[in-house]
């Protein structure tokens, strides 16, 4: 277990016990608990397009508040999201699999940050209890990706991102996690800022200055939309890439069926546009279909090739142990010390030969790693949840006749298209700077839905 995380546990637990015996104490200042818990979210929110970091320690000021605030208000249940089921039984199973581990450091590492990521789901749906909370925190994530995605593209023209092998990190520092989170901010502003879901039988009583408003949006996001584009282009990134065409696809659809024709055409246009211009990345998105374009392009080793290598690995420790898996977060320990199961071979420019991949040791797919680590029943669950995220969105958008509810929902539908993209390549369900982001999306979800129809 490496330090950091000894620190989040230890902070996590520490001011949990001071909190505790001050709310048992002082039960009077369970407002002050609630405000302080709001605040470690509004840090969540603020800060993890930049600085994960500083989100985690929001996330842990949110979590220890939650239990203050609880127990001052001696009440313990848990607050029912309608995703309780799947989340808990999932839970159940990565603490579980603690016990028979191949690894006890690297499941106390994964799935302890697991267990406060659901800490924080549930912290935020309990506290972002009103229309206003819930606006804050889309409005400060809006200015903090914003931020990010500008620096982001002046830093891939400054590194030549078009034109070169090099990769744009963000203000994060990482080129796999920073387009995904682009993706989410993207499906945010076109969902929140740009498209209006009020259904048709309502009409549009819209006043001037609320369309100058309206326009300005427009302006302004359309701009940020298409430098988010471009930031994921710079990054390469073919996860966040087939994660955030569906999702805006179906958001469009979801508006109009003529949005949905008119986002085809121009995805086309920009995508023969961006291939005629940048080699590396037509080459890194049809390397997807042929792993060969990639090593004859590039000169090097076959990318694809030892991506599903990695899974095959994958698949062959879920086949020895469908049941339990081998624990969470123990596949890289177990994929070093099993050669049986180390398949993958790539191209080694410099030799000609083919040699084993060290260049990473877990599956880069967290659908198979999942299976590998917690076995087929923590699979079900997630999957379970997964569907869930997608089922009671799309079932609030058409009942709700309330539109703040249904943007909220449409923003669940996109964030968590995308998630399940990234899912397949850069993500796992221990992630910091995107699974987090997608359960605080799920979050908002949960607590609009509670709300009164307006």
């Amino acid at each position: 277990m490496n330090l950091l995380t000894y620190f989040k546990i230890g902070t996590i637990l520490l001011s949990a016990a001071i909190l505790i015996a001050l709310a048992v104490k002082k039960p009077e200042f369970r407002g002050l608990f609630e405000k302080a818990g709001v605040f470690g979210i509004f840090l969540f929110a603020l800060f993890i397009p930049v600085k994960d970091g500083i989100a985690v320690f929001g996330m842990i000021v949110a979590i220890a508040f939650f239990i203050a605030y609880k127990i001052s208000k001696r009440e313990f249940s848990i607050l029912e999201t309608g995703f309780n089921i799947p989340l808990l039984i999932y839970a159940v199973i990565v603490t579980a699999s603690f016990f028979w581990t191949f690894s006890i450091a690297d499941s106390f590492n994964e799935g302890g940050e697991i267990i406060y990521f659901i800490l924080f789901f549930f912290a935020a749906a309990e506290l972002l209890n009103s229309k206003k909370r819930i606006k804050i925190m889309i409005y400060t994530f809006t200015f903090s990706i914003c931020a990010a995605i500008i620096y982001g593209f002046f830093q891939g023209i400054f590194i030549d991102a078009l034109h070169s092998h090099n990769r744009l990190t963000g203000l994060i520092g990482n080129w796999v996690g920073f387009p995904v989170q682009v993706s989410y901010g993207l499906i945010v502003i076109i969902a929140y800022y740009l498209l209006d879901f009020k259904k048709k039988d309502i009409g549009d009583r819209t006043s001037l200055a609320e369309k100058i408003t309206r326009m300005s949006y427009f302006i302004i996001f359309g701009i940020m939309i298409l430098i988010g584009v471009f930031d994921i282009v710079f990054a390469k990134a073919r996860s966040a890439w087939i994660g955030i065409i569906p999702a805006v696809f179906v958001l469009m659809y979801l508006k109009s069926k003529k949005l949905f024709v008119a986002a085809l055409i121009l995805l086309l246009l920009l995508n023969v546009g961006i291939f005629s211009i940048s080699k590396t990345f037509k080459s890194r998105i049809f390397s997807m279909f042929n792993p060969k374009i990639y090593k004859l392009e590039l000169k090097n080793h076959g990318d694809i090739e030892s991506h599903i290598a990695l899974i095959e690995s994958a698949w062959a420790v879920f086949k020895r142990y469908p049941f339990t898996g081998i624990g969470v977060g123990a596949f890289s320990k177990y994929f070093d010390e099993h050669k049986g199961v180390r398949f993958p071979w790539y191209y080694n420019p410099k030799t000609g030969k083919k040699i084993y991949d060290l260049y990473d040791n877990w599956p880069e797919n967290g659908y198979m790693q999942t299976l590998a680590e917690t076995g087929i029943f923590s699979f079900i669950a997630l999957m379970w949840l997964f569907f869930l995220a997608l089922k009671k969105p799309f079932k609030l958008f058409i009942n709700s006749n309330d539109n703040f509810k249904r943007k909220i929902a449409v923003i669940l539908i996109g964030t968590s298209i995308v998630f399940y993209g990234s899912f397949a390549g850069v993500s796992n369900m221990s992630n910091d700077q995107l699974t987090n982001l997608w359960l605080f999306f799920l979050a908002l979800f949960a607590a609009a839905s509670l709300l009164p129809e307006t």
